[in-house]
């Protein structure tokens, strides 16, 4: 594992963790990643500065709302502030690196625990108490809504143009354009609610349509009136992300039973 300092579009500083399951990019200003980059170099996340859905609304895990926090975006453009986040590496081991996030007014605060086939964020601090995990990108580095799919803890696979509510523990994201898989495991018990759907989930004025995943533990259903209301709550929260080798099941059963024997540590 190596961790190293990089800048994306000449104004976003970077850690850029490189694993051997995924290589990280995270935005140091705004506490969350950029990219995240499977084995084949494919981007899951594919965060630009503008473009609305085809850019600057892409991240994870976006915990805050209406405050972007732990959004790498945060900072920058319609999200400018003066309460960045200070990010730094706390702990480097061969095996082992972590990075801890903290904003000016020491209101929001979480860590990244990075590890060679996974990554643990540990969420210490948020204003009002209230936050959500969520996925905002593109699955093997483009939202193809009809033959990229996500698989539910039931084995059902469904295509990324099928919405739905369902409460979950963890889930998992394909695409076609890679082998590998990107799976999101929600450590908290008792979530009131999670969503999945494709954003903008219906042609916007400018006839925009699909450009980006929308999925959150603890995110209301797309159609519910206070579906930008996070519903989850209690501290210290922690969500766990892997790139997956493949999406067997196979695959999938040991990541989850792996990070279940890790929860219960």
């Amino acid at each position: 594992m190596r961790v190293s300092d990089t800048t994306l579009f000449d104004d976003m500083e970077c850690f850029k963790v490189e694993t051997p399951s995924a290589t990280y990019l995270f935005g140091k200003r705004g506490a969350g990643f950029a990219g995240i980059l499977d084995p084949k170099g494919c981007d899951w996340i594919s965060h630009h500065h503008g473009g609305q859905a085809l850019g600057e609304y892409r991240g994870l895990p976006k915990c805050g709302q209406p405050v972007k926090y732990f959004h790498c975006g945060y900072g920058f453009g319609q999200y400018t502030n003066d309460n960045w986040f200070t990010s730094e590496v706390t702990l480097r081991e061969p095996a082992h690196v972590r990075i801890h996030s903290e904003t000016a007014r020491h209101d929001a605060i979480g860590e990244w625990d990075f590890f060679p086939d996974h990554a643990t964020f540990t969420l210490l601090k948020i204003p009002g108490d209230q936050y959500w995990f969520l996925y905002e990108g593109t699955p093997g580095g483009a939202l193809d809504a009809a033959e990229d799919f996500v698989i539910h803890p039931d084995g059902k696979r469904t295509p990324l143009s099928e919405p739905w509510k369902e409460v979950v523990p963890w889930v998992v994201f394909g695409a076609k354009e890679t082998p590998h898989g990107l799976l999101l495991f929600n450590h908290q018990t008792g979530s009131p609610v999670d969503s999945y759907v494709s954003w903008p989930y219906k042609p916007d004025k400018d006839g925009a349509l699909n450009q980006m995943t929308v999925f959150g533990f603890g995110r209301r259903d797309w159609q519910d009136p206070k579906q930008h209301f996070p519903t989850l709550t209690g501290l210290p929260a922690k969500l766990t992300i892997a790139v997956l080798p493949d999406t067997t099941g196979k695959s999938i059963d040991a990541m989850v039973k792996q990070i279940g024997g890790e929860q219960k540590q």
